[in-house]
């Protein structure tokens, strides 16, 4: 017999796979709740079995009224587990509805699936029916994990009801919050934009053109939670309620590692790159104007948590080398090149976020930001001490095509 194990999954869910059937059940759940928020990652490209007219339900093979572990609670013989599809969505849901050490497993033609819990925002349903917290619980949940390329990202989860709050420096960007009901039918999928939507977007998610997403916001065109949803928390870091609906899930995330963005002044017309294209340590990054190659492409490598503003390394797609100030000048003027890295302070960099998607580029060992003030096409980009905000110290990030 055949055994697949579905324990670390990541954002990646399709819409399609989750909308199916709607169901419906009232009766008690059982959660396990969490002192603080949690991380997961993200990785489910579509919910198979989610449309437009349908919710997950019956017709999916897939009943809230009864127990993920019972026949006529997840089927092993129709709906979501005759594919490999539905499988992924089986998986998102187990992983948000039970907690960790809890597993459901089923057989279908003569393979044996195992789908893990973890997060425990509706763990009454492993044995029991799932109420309507619960359903709106694991909708939230699963839907947050959605990533319509597929990709795994890294993302931490807020919620008052079930999975607590509080803030993680390693995952600094409040992206966005989502709440509805993806089991009734018609399905009730939605989100809306957290107040760090655009700084910094991942492929396949919000702030990013996401091709196929199942969810829609509210409130209208990249609105923002925070102007129709109550604030919780101790700094109000998350939502407690956003239209009417009271299970909301508020994501965070950090950058993509993997894909590359662009770095250009927010003042518009000129981006970082690395001169000649070259693969030289010690050669400069100079300005020009945008032209897509992969000079222009850079990866941000987060290297600890000590704050939501950094630090990180940050190599050139061209080379494999990292930003660096030339012989770790502390001097305004100091000079930015490309080096190996080496593990110097001089090498790693603070994301001071300002507004409109932009950053400060402030160097660990000297204190001093990164300007492009004065400096012509093809100049030398280099520090200056901090304190300024103008366009020629703000950088806007955007993922490289």
């Amino acid at each position: 017999m055949a055994t697949k194990a579905f324990a670390g999954v990541a954002v990646g869910l399709s819409f399609a796979a989750i909308l199916a059937g709607g169901c419906v059940g009232e009766t008690g759940d059982t959660t396990d709740t969490h002192d603080f928020a949690v991380s997961s990652d993200n990785g489910l490209s579509a919910l198979n079995g989610l449309s437009a007219l349908n919710g997950l339900s019956a017709l999916n093979g897939l009943s809230a009224l009864n127990g993920l572990s019972a026949l006529n609670g997840l089927s092993d013989t129709t709906g979501l587990i005759t594919s490999s599809a539905g499988r992924d969505t089986i998986a998102y849901i187990v992983k948000c509805a039970l907690p960790a050490g809890h597993t459901i497993t089923k057989t279908f033609n003569g393979a044996s699936y195992s789908f893990a819990g973890s997060l425990g925002v509706g763990a009454g349903w492993e044995y029991g029916a799932c109420n309507t917290q619960c359903q709106e619980m694991v909708s939230a949940c699963v839907m947050a994990h959605l990533n319509t390329t597929g990709r795994h990202i890294g993302i931490y989860l807020d919620s008052p009801v079930v999975l607590g709050l509080g803030r993680n420096p390693r995952y600094p960007m409040q992206e966005s919050a989502f709440f509805g009901n993806i089991f009734v039918s018609p399905p009730k999928a939605y989100y809306c934009n957290g107040f760090d939507w655009d700084r910094g977007p991942v492929s396949g998610r919000i702030g990013a053109n996401q091709a196929g997403s199942p969810y829609t916001n509210p409130f209208g065109y990249n609105a923002l939670c925070q102007n129709s949803c109550s604030k919780t928390g101790f700094f109000g870091e998350a939502y407690g309620s956003c239209g009417g609906w009271n299970n909301v899930v508020t994501v965070f995330r950090d950058f993509d590692p993997n894909v590359p963005y662009t770095i250009c002044r927010s003042g518009g017309g000129m981006c970082l790159t690395v001169q000649y294209s070259s693969a030289t340590p010690g050669n400069l990054i100079v300005l020009q104007p945008p032209n897509g190659s992969t000079a222009q492409k850079f990866y941000f490598e987060r290297v600890n948590g000590v704050s939501d503003s950094g630090q990180y390394r940050i190599r050139a797609a061209v080379s494999g080398l990292y930003f660096d100030i030339a012989g770790g000048s502390r001097s305004a003027g100091g000079g930015l090149i490309q080096w190996n890295n080496n593990g110097a302070l001089n090498q790693l960099w603070y994301m001071v976020q300002v507004v409109a998607g932009s950053y400060n580029l402030v160097n660990v060992n000297s204190g001093m930001q990164l300007t492009t003030a004065n400096i012509p096409q093809n100049g030398l980009v280099i520090q200056i001490p901090g304190g300024s905000y103008s366009d020629f110290e703000m950088f806007k990030l955007t993922l490289a095509q």
